[in-house]
Parts: C-alpha cells; sequence; structure tokens
C-alpha cells in the first residue's frame, strides 16, 4: 500500500485519520522506500496515533460548557493538529533519505541532493512549529483549571490566557507562546509541578536537547539570515568566484587577479547530509515529548474535571468514563 488509510472513520465515512509515508508523486512505485521501523519513524507514528485518538475523543467533560468554547476541544484540536504535522515531517524525512539512497546508487542524478535538502528543511520548519504548538498544549490543558486562569490573567506573560481569553476565538497573538526555556520556566510558575509536572519537564528536557537545538539553529538560519546555495551548485561565498584577491608583502589589499577556472563556494558542504540527519533526530525528539504530554494530560484529566476519564492505551479507537 502506498499511504495508508486511518483505522477509523466517522459514520459518514469521513476518516479520523490517515497516515502518509511519503509525499512525492511516485505513481505506487515504492519498492526503494526506506522503511519507518529503520528510520525510527514506527515509533513516531506510534506518538501520533495516541494523539491523535485523544484529539478525536473531542471532548468537554462539563456539560454547561458550551462545545464552540470549550477549552478541553481546543487541546483535542492542538493534539490532532501536532499529530498531523509530525506525520508530514515524517513523510518529508523519509523522501529525503529515499533521494539520499537512490542518488547513492546511482538512480538518481546528483543534482537531486537539492530535492533532498529541501525535504529535510521542510521536515525541520515542521518539528520547531510542532514544539510551540506543545507548549501552547500544556499551557492551556492547565488553564482548564479555574485557579490557573487567575494566575494567568494577573501574570504579564500569560495575560492574554487569563479568564479573558476564549478557545476557538481569541486571536491576539500574545495568547500563543514560545517554546523556550524562560517561558516554560514562567509557565511552571503558574501551573505547579503537582499536577502538570511531567508535561513541563517534557518542555524543559525538549528544549535543553541537542536536537531541538539542532532544529532551531538551522531554521534561524534559514530563515533569518542566509540560507546558503546547495553545494551541488557553484554558487557565491567569500573566497568562490574567477577572482583572486592580491596582497602586498605587508598584507595590504593592493588589487586583483582574474582568469583560470573559477572556485565554486564552499558554505554550503556538507549541508544536505546534516539537515536530512537533523530533521530525523528532530522529528523523533519532538515526538518523545509529545508522548509524554499526552501521558501526563490523561494522567491529570481526571484531576481537573471532577473524575473525567479517557482511555486511548490498549484500545483501538478511545474509552470514555467517569470516576465518579
Amino acid at each position: 500500500m502506498t499511504n495508508e488509510p486511518a483505522k477509523a472513520d466517522d459514520a459518514e465515512g469521513v476518516p479520523a485519520w490517515t497516515w502518509l509515508r511519503h509525499i512525492g508523486a511516485h505513481a505506487g512505485d515504492v519498492d526503494g522506500r526506506p522503511e519507518d521501523a529503520e528510520l525510527g519513524i514506527d515509533e513516531v507514528r506510534r506518538v501520533c496515533e495516541r494523539a491523535w485518538k485523544y484529539s478525536r475523543a473531542d471532548f468537554e467533560p462539563n456539560t454547561r460548557v458550551e462545545l464552540r468554547v470549550s477549552q478541553w476541544r481546543e487541546t483535542c484540536a492542538l493534539a490532532g493538529s501536532m499529530a498531523e504535522s509530525i506525520m508530514l515531517g515524517s513523510a518529508a524525512y523519509t523522501e529525503a533519505v529515499w533521494h539520499q539512497r537512490l542518488i547513492a546508487d546511482g538512480s538518481e542524478p546528483p543534482g537531486m541532493a537539492l530535492a533532498q535538502r529541501y525535504l529535510a528543511e521542510s521536515a525541520i520548519d515542521t518539528a520547531v512549529s510542532v514544539g510551540h504548538r506543545l507548549i501552547n498544549f500544556v499551557a492551556r490543558v492547565g488553564r482548564t483549571s479555574p485557579e490557573v486562569r487567575d494566575r494567568m490573567g494577573t501574570t504579564r506573560a500569560f495575560k492574554e490566557l487569563g479568564p479573558g481569553y476564549v478557545p476557538f476565538a481569541t486571536e491576539d497573538r500574545d495568547a500563543w507562546l514560545s517554546l523556550n526555556a524562560k517561558e516554560v520556566q514562567r509557565l511552571r510558575g503558574v501551573l505547579g509541578p503537582d499536577v502538570h509536572g511531567g508535561a513541563l519537564d517534557a518542555l524543559d528536557e525538549l528544549v535543553a536537547s541537542s536536537e531541538w537545538e539542532s532544529l532551531f539553529d538551522l531554521r534561524a538560519e534559514n530563515f533569518h539570515r542566509w540560507r546558503k546555495e546547495h553545494e551541488y551548485t557553484v554558487g557565491v561565498d567569500s573566497q568562490s568566484g574567477t577572482a583572486t584577491d592580491i596582497y602586498d608583502e605587508h598584507g595590504v589589499h593592493v588589487g586583483r587577479s582574474i582568469g583560470g577556472h573559477g572556485r565554486k563556494h564552499r558554505s554550503g558542504d556538507g549541508l544536505t547530509e546534516r539537515t536530512t540527519s537533523v530533521a530525523g533526530a528532530g522529528i523523533r525528539r519532538v515526538a518523545t515529548a509529545l508522548d509524554a504530554t499526552i501521558t501526563n494530560t490523561l494522567t491529570a484529566l481526571p484531576l481537573l474535571s471532577g473524575g473525567f476519564l479517557l482511555q486511548i492505551d490498549g484500545v483501538s479507537g478511545y474509552r470514555i468514563s467517569r470516576t465518579r
């Protein structure tokens, strides 16, 4: 099977979710596609399916809360969003490795390495975006507590997430957090470790990880500074071109000579392999943080909701019950 359909659907036959193992148009020819297990994507898929199950439970424990402004339902929306994005990032990473192998065995021309790096960069962008969504998921699980909402409303960094925040409706950009160490520390101060410690620890560990640092650095360079041209091309950097600076015996620049073969740029050397490696490690690391966060949320749910239980492990879909 090329790409796999969802395991469940609703009454109208609409898939609950789907898992794409690649994103290119291969006309069904997938014999050389890397296997999920060899790339560690099988574990990523397990995490995504847990997040999708949480999402598709689409729950609001309190029947007096309007569904259209339910904070719990907004966490369900975020969980599904993160799962889909990680799935697409995994598929892009798989495509990048696929190109890598086909280039290595001569089945594709060397120039297709540009596609390899681009797909890996796309996976990196996706992984970083999921990290930012993850801290917002944790914040919104926390603010299902009226006490936390009140604390947020009196805390400058989280004022827009206070009692005035309306799930699905408030569009103030300050109501959406960025994942970094200081933000997690501030969030820990308003949520407290007793109920949300597992999720906060997962965020701390993600931010402190070498995988996140590599993801963030590559994305920041490409977005905000200079995305280097691909090493396959001649490109331009400080040492490329057909001209050569001339210096006198004192090291003073006195002119330049022109001639001979041009020199290709070197600033992009090794970036294709590095970007591909960072993408895979980053996708797996973000999935690990999501997994721990979902687990902590399921544990906290009955405490935050008056006994509402959601079971997603060991069942084909999900199971809802109450302890009281």
